[in-house]
């Protein structure tokens, strides 16, 4: 089958746009200017793509034409396609389709850890032959993808609570029919897509209608808004989380330089102890969540306990990118003040007694948004120095809406931080130039590719004397 898909740089499109491949499809795909790592990916996958959108890129018509969420109904390629009569689908109704029907679904949703948790449960799940099917929202590093395509019974799916497409408004996620739910977290995102914390709640209770018949939540239910919407679940229940109470819950927990170490239980019965190499709390709860997926599934507990300490993470999740013992460089897609704090943590107890040098760009709309301009006083109080990218704030968020840059940065200083807003990548190289020590960690935060300045960094760095 032709398949062209528009939007195809995202990553959960990258992520489809590579399982057709591996299906035996004839892919193409077109975008504005791609980034790493779904440019590299995409080039990987064999994938020929197209830069910009134009009605030329359908023809001849495709079988099938894939429309991404950044494609909006003004888009001349869009409309040509409409206008010709060729089949479209959203991103969602394509993974249905063709990843889904007739097969099982795992899906992780939330606020906070989709990726991770995904990435996990594909992994452990192929580790233990169960040939699973993965779309996941990052580069898996142990599959060097964001999707597996392993044929067997069991989809795992990203769900994503963002709205479809142009032609369908609703939340990604309600087309998967999941046999295993994860929800992990809630909370307030998606300014462009939830007027309020109702909304969003609304959105997951939505969800919870389309879990099958017979089918399982696993929650995480130390967030209140899990907690809350659970009571129209329907459905069998686990809960997971780190107090205690949970049905699955880790014990004796150490977190050090090496790895992550628990003893891992479900409901109160001691199941042993086991190791990560994953980093702080919020990935121990991540996890808690794979390892309640998996049982559900059939993957022995032992064969967890083997497949763990192997699991590699994901792509910019705090992905070492310069580490010459003198100087460290991380690169994180974290952007809400929830997930910032909690890498942070995990950062500090992977490099402790290290100055670190904190780097964020607020990029999606709801980071641009007065939201979480309190939040992020308390995201950044582990670093030592924050450097703000300065904003260009979409046309739709009125100027009195606006996260102020200049406020938040007097904040941060009158909480002892040095803090300042840098007006483009240049001053921040600059100050990297002048200001850098040996010792220092500079950790960088975008829900973009901030300038590619986590490459540049590394780049100015593998040339500078150790000794600084």
């Amino acid at each position: 089958m032709r398949i062209h898909m528009m939007a195809v740089g995202g990553t959960g499109m990258g992520a489809l746009a590579g399982l057709l491949k591996a299906q035996g499809h004839d892919v193409t795909g077109c975008d504005n200017a791609l980034y790493p790592p779904m440019s590299e990916a995409i080039a990987r996958y064999g994938i020929p793509t197209r830069t910009g959108f134009d009605p030329s890129h359908i023809e001849p018509p495709p079988d099938v034409l894939i429309v991404g969420n950044a494609v909006h109904a003004d888009n001349p390629e869009a409309v040509a396609a409409i206008e010709e009569g060729v089949e479209y689908l959203s991103m969602a109704e394509a993974i249905r389709r063709f990843a889904i029907a007739g097969r099982k679904s795992l899906v992780v949703a939330g606020t906070h850890g989709k990726t991770t948790t995904s990435a996990l449960c594909g992994y452990l799940m192929n580790e233990a032959g169960f040939h699973p099917n993965l779309i996941v929202g990052g580069i898996a590093k142990d599959f060097d993808a964001s999707f597996l395509w392993g044929g067997g019974e069991w989809t795992v799916v990203e769900g994503d609570e963002y709205e479809t497409a142009f032609f369908d408004k609703g939340p990604k996620f309600l087309h998967y029919e999941p046999e295993v739910l994860v929800v992990s977290n809630i909370e307030m995102d998606h300014l462009d897509n939830f007027k309020d914390l109702a909304a969003l709640e609304n959105a997951f209770v939505r969800l919870l209608g389309v879990v099958r018949e017979g089918g399982i939540v696993i929650a995480g239910t130390e967030s209140p808004s899990v907690k809350k919407v659970l009571t129209f679940s329907g459905r069998k229940v686990r809960s997971f989380g780190l107090t205690g109470a949970e049905d699955w819950y880790a014990s004796d927990v150490t977190f050090a330089s090496e790895c992550t170490r628990f003893r891992l239980n479900f409901r109160g019965r001691n199941l042993g102890v086991f190791e990560s190499r994953l980093y702080g709390a919020h990935n121990l709860r991540n996890t808690l969540a794979a390892f309640a997926a998996c049982q559900e599934v059939g993957v022995d507990v032992e064969a967890l306990r083997e497949a763990l300490p192997r699991f590699s993470g994901v792509r910019r999740r705090q992905e070492v990118v310069y580490d010459s013992g003198s100087f460290t460089v991380l690169d994180d897609f974290a952007h809400h003040p929830t997930a910032i704090h909690e890498t942070l943590k995990a950062v500090k107890q992977r490099y402790p007694g290290r100055r670190l040098i904190t780097c964020f760009e607020p990029r999606s709309f709801t980071c641009q948004t007065k939201l979480h301009e309190v939040a992020f006083r308390q995201a950044f109080t582990l670093s030592n120095v924050i450097l703000l990218a300065a904003v260009s704030y979409s046309a739709k968020i009125p100027p009195k809406e606006r996260l102020d840059l200049e406020n938040l940065k007097a904040n941060l200083e009158g909480m002892d931080k040095h803090a300042e807003v840098l007006p483009s990548p240049e001053a921040f190289m600059d100050w990297f130039s002048k200001n850098l020590a040996p010792g220092d960690l500079v950790a960088f935060f975008s829900s973009g590719n901030f300038d590619d300045l986590p490459a540049r960094l590394a780049e100015l760095l593998s040339t500078r004397p150790a000794t600084g």
